[in-house]
């Protein structure tokens, strides 16, 4: 059968888990109040196994497995199963789930060829190093959308109006920011005539004025010099400035950039937004007679500064959104893959059972966990929690378990102390200087009922006996990754029947509620105390759901690994 290939998701839109995003691919995702469910639903009125989602030749269908309280699609009760279509919810308990399939995307193409010149802003006693700016000369701008219009119509007030209403029909739905700026600077070439027109905005992050949009009229120097003092006193006082007659004005007529720059006439106008001035809008003009701007031009460039701040401030809102969305998305590949490298499911060895489940706080964490059957038949655990969260964690638990994996792979007697200085030393060369790895890896041997473990500063295990005592497990060493040539301790255990190993990462004893308290190592003793004779599988269930009960409504904010060994 051809599963569906197109991207699909569960996007939790009400409920403790708000916004939180579950890829689908061709694998049946479950959804239930058990920690065994693909997506787990903390609320008394979900089953712990309440419905499931698969792919199918044409899409995805959902379908209720007999849960107590039901399941809605679209407000309507789901009887058998359904093909969900983008867009349907959810409803399971209070959960309310939004399903959505990605359409096909295109990439726009680049909208125009460039050359680049510099641009200076001189004060009257400093040198500053030309930026660089992309340079258009006025033969190279495509036709303008704006009906013709004459410059002598500026000075009728109900024409400037009309032209103001022009900008805004014509900016109001570009959300690139590049194709916006352009189509700004063709009105204004339109309108105002001037041989220079230049477009400076503030970086977001250096705080410094780049020319974004440059242009000049045939035959003009690339070499642009623009008065410092004009732009600065624009920006800092969000003020309009108008030089009719530079030459005759005695605030610049010996200022060098007017003089350099041949300047007859002249207007910077801010781009004042919420947050301050963003910018300016800088026109001028050089042949003497031509064009002088008066108050009525001003008035016009100022209206246009103002639509084309409003504007500029809703493409930089637009990018940014469209900038998360895909972060959100390649959060969601790493998390798809970093699932992809958890065990399927525990290996079934003669004598003992394995649960396991791990929840990172953000989209992908440093938590990990792995079993896996060595070559002579023994079988391997491991624990690991890497110091921080995010991207590099996650990386890093990749790295990991694939040391772990080739060492055990290469060298099967390998003893497990010399196995941990190796991976230790694999860890140092991956690490940067501010991270670091617990870690716990033990070895199962179900003929001899041993258990050879060594602990690599991870928070201490516990071996349960059945009359509810309890033992850390704490011999080995040091931290991975914080030096080469570490020799770890390791112990060996007689296992019996009825013991229980219970390993976590401290976001489970770190877990704290609206009062600041921690969860702690008591209340972990006390659940699983009570809970030694339930499956490996169900004391797992029962020791997570009694986290969240403790926390309430405050966010995971750490990683949460638990991982349950019973033995026989």
């Amino acid at each position: 059968m051809t599963l569906v290939k197109k991207m699909a998701r569960l996007i939790i839109e009400k409920g403790h888990d708000a916004g939180m995003i579950y890829p689908l691919g061709s694998n049946a995702v479950t959804i239930g109040r058990s920690a065994s469910c693909d997506i787990q639903i903390i609320d008394k009125r979900v089953s712990r196994h309440h419905a499931v989602i698969q792919a199918q030749r044409h899409g995805f269908v959902i379908e209720d497995l007999g849960s107590k309280n039901g399941t809605l699609v679209n407000n309507k009760p789901l009887v058998g199963r359904i093909q969900l279509h983008s867009g349907d919810r959810v409803q399971i308990g209070d959960c309310l789930l939004l399903f959505e399939l990605d359409a096909d995307e295109g990439e726009a193409p680049d909208p125009r060829t460039k050359s680049r010149g510099s641009v200076q802003l001189d004060p009257d006693n400093e040198q500053r190093p030309p930026g660089q700016f992309v340079i258009e000369s006025a033969s190279q701008n495509p036709a303008s959308s704006v009906e013709p219009f004459r410059r002598e119509q500026i000075k009728d007030p109900f024409e400037r109006l009309r032209v103001l209403y022009r900008v805004t029909d014509s900016i109001r739905s570009i959300w690139d920011l590049n194709e916006l700026l352009h189509k700004l600077m063709d009105i204004i070439w339109e309108v105002a005539t001037p041989h220079r027109g230049i477009i400076l905005l503030k970086d977001p992050e250096e705080g410094i004025l780049d020319p974004v949009v440059v242009r000049l009229h045939e035959g003009a120097s690339d070499e642009i010099h623009i008065s410092r003092g004009i732009v600065e006193r624009c920006m800092a006082e969000q003020v309009a400035i108008l030089v009719s007659d530079a030459p005759s004005d005695i605030r610049f007529a010996a200022n060098e950039s007017v003089i350099r720059g041949r300047i007859r006439s002249a207007i910077c106008v801010p781009l004042v937004t919420k947050s301050g001035s963003e910018g300016v809008i800088y026109i001028d003009s050089q042949v003497p007679g031509e064009v002088y701007y008066t108050e009525e031009d001003l008035e016009l460039m100022k209206g246009i500064a103002a639509q084309a701040a409003l504007a500029i401030e809703n493409a930089r809102l637009t990018q940014q959104v469209i900038e998360r969305q895909k972060l959100e998305k390649e959060l969601e590949l790493a998390r798809s893959i970093q699932i992809a490298l958890l065990p399927k499911k525990p290996p079934e060895v003669k004598g003992v059972s394995f649960a396991a489940l791990s929840l990172p706080a953000r989209k992908v964490g440093g938590d990990y966990y792995d079993f896996f059957e060595l070559s002579d038949g023994r079988v391997a655990l491991v624990v690991a929690d890497v110091s921080g969260k995010g991207m590099p964690a996650a990386i890093l638990t990749a790295t990991i378990r694939a040391s772990l994996r080739m060492e055990t792979h290469v060298h099967p007697d390998l003893p497990v102390s010399q196995l941990m200085t190796a991976v230790n030393s694999w860890t140092c060369k991956d690490t940067s200087n501010n991270m670091f790895v617990t870690m716990f890896f033990g070895v199962y041997d179900p003929v001899r009922r041993s258990f050879e473990y060594s602990n690599a500063g991870h928070l201490p295990p516990l071996l349960f006996k059945p009359d509810g005592s309890y033992r850390q497990l704490d011999a080995g060493g040091c931290f991975l990754g914080i030096m080469e040539f570490v020799d770890y301790e390791t112990e060996t255990l007689k296992i019996e029947a009825g013991d229980v190993v219970v390993v976590l990462t401290d976001g489970v004893t770190d877990t704290h509620n609206a009062q600041k308290q921690v969860f702690g190592l008591e209340r972990v003793v006390s659940n699983v105390r009570q809970n030694l004779h339930l499956s490996a599988e169900e004391l797992r269930d029962e020791l997570y759901e009694a986290t969240l009960m403790f926390r309430g409504a405050e966010d995971q904010f750490d990683d949460i690994t638990i991982l349950v060994a019973k033995f026989e």
